[in-house]
């Protein structure tokens, strides 16, 4: 295994074919899954729903440790940004889809910088020119 810059996991094929199982129900032999929402899955639509309302009606927008790949996550920070105009801050090693829109981005680890903003108390984030 070999971790990329934006702490994703690059895995061989032979660890799934040799190391990997899917648990399976007991009772109904269906895989189980966590109550979370896996890359390439769909969002439920009353979640995107109350993401969206969230994103809406906030004064602004943190982003940790997302490459922001997926356009479930891409769209509400590009809502944020084209219908209320949020400040958008970016906490994430390496480029992210949402760069452009961000009004600060900061390259660090998440769990070095977090207790660093926390200890801060606030962080504020002026609102990128349009």
């Amino acid at each position: 295994m070999q971790q990329r810059p934006d702490g994703d996991i690059e895995i061989d094929e032979k660890f799934w074919e040799d190391n990997f199982s899917i648990p399976t129900c007991e009772q109904c032999g269906g895989v189980l899954k966590p109550n979370v929402v896996l890359f390439g899955d769909n969002v439920p639509k009353e979640r995107a729903d109350r993401a969206m309302e969230m994103v809406t009606g906030g004064d602004a927008l943190l982003v940790v440790g997302s490459s922001v790949m997926t356009m479930s996550v891409y769209r509400l920070l590009r809502a944020a940004k084209e219908k209320v105009n949020s400040p958008i801050a970016i906490v994430n090693i390496g480029p992210t889809r949402a760069d452009d829109l961000a009004s600060i981005k900061i390259e660090a680890r998440c769990g070095e910088i977090l207790p660093r903003l926390l200890a801060m108390g606030s962080l504020d984030v002026p609102r990128a020119s349009s």
